[in-house]
């Protein structure tokens, strides 16, 4: 059997709610080291997320920020952009407008190169860093296709997007859902992309195949040393009622379900589970029904994180998955 080395770090989307998934990897940050916590760019090969959570993959992997540090960033981050909303809803060739402006990314994230010493055009590109970035993003085309971009050569990232793709255009793109945000351009071509909230909102399984393309030699199943998926938020339950003629219908919400995503994924790969070397955290009790952009429950997504963190089971699993992740037996 191969030596277990590999640690993979999968991060969903969720807007403002990307703060929970940054509670919960503090918490098995700490759990390793609670007196030096760790960067977790020291502890894995790669990690990738889709939405906000690729922002925060680009965030911890790509500038190599501690947890704090980054915690910190993406409130101010989200303070930021999601401070004003565009008045009318249309501009002035009649097109509809996104309800917020997406240059407000673009700063926000250039204020934070600066403070860390990068310049405004840094690229994501960055194949000699050992924690690899992966983040989900899609082709604003019609046909909506997933579109990649990594900091290292990728066969699933065209050569276009890998060698021209800016860490400020890869965090706007991973920010902006439709409606929230204009799509951006990325490369010569002028192609313009989205987020893939929704479609490829838990990229646990995106994850897995793109290690699996870095990690070819082998079964990755017996080179994986630990897995960690981190949402940001389970919806409450939706009742169905009657309609006109008595017929049932079901509320709509703009939720989505990443926990089948995940569900299908523990069914493939099961003995990851059974040996504790795959973990899903996820706060339950409706936290994904706070709004993308709902930056006035910043507290209540803090306290709602902390609460799940406190759970006697939810404790047990963070020191098993620190344990992996630290290498201890």
């Amino acid at each position: 059997m191969m030596d277990r080395n590999i640690s993979l770090l999968s991060l969903d989307g969720g807007g403002v709610r990307g703060l929970s998934s940054l509670y919960i990897l503090k918490h098995i940050m700490e759990f390793i080291d609670p007196d030096n916590t760790p960067k977790p760019c020291d502890h894995f090969d790669l990690i990738g997320g889709s939405g906000s959570g690729g922002l925060i993959a680009i965030m911890l992997g790509r500038l190599e920020m501690d947890i704090d540090q980054c915690i910190n960033a993406y409130k101010r981050i989200s303070n930021h952009v999601f401070a004003r909303k565009r008045i009318l809803p249309v501009g002035g060739n009649l097109r509809r407008q996104s309800r917020y402006d997406g240059r407000r990314i673009e700063t926000g994230m250039k204020a934070i190169l600066h403070e860390l010493g990068y310049e405004d055009d840094v690229l994501l590109r960055e194949p000699d860093n050992p924690c690899k970035v992966y983040v989900c993003v899609t082709d604003a085309g019609s046909k909506r296709n997933l579109a990649p971009l990594t900091s290292y050569p990728s066969k699933y990232c065209s050569n276009e997007l890998y060698k021209t793709a800016r860490v400020w255009q890869a965090g706007r793109a991973c920010f902006s859902t439709d409606p929230l945000f204009d799509s951006v351009a990325i490369g010569p071509s002028g192609r313009r992309f989205y987020n893939s909230s929704t479609e490829v909102n838990n990229p646990v399984r995106e994850v897995w195949i793109e290690a699996r393309g870095i990690w070819p030699s082998g079964s990755l199943d017996s080179q994986i040393k630990c897995m960690v998926s981190i949402g940001t938020g389970v919806p409450s339950i939706k009742r169905s009622g009657k309609g006109m003629f008595g017929l049932f219908k079901t509320s709509r919400t703009e939720t989505i379900d990443t926990e089948m995503d995940m569900n299908k994924f523990i069914r493939e790969h099961t003995e990851l589970d059974d040996e504790k070397r795959l973990f899903r955290f996820d706060v339950p009790n409706g936290l994904a029904d706070i709004g993308l952009d709902g930056v006035d429950e910043i507290d209540t997504i803090v306290d709602a994180t902390e609460e799940y963190l406190a759970k006697e089971l939810i404790y047990k699993q963070i020191q098993r998955c620190g344990k992996a992740l630290g290498g201890d037996s």
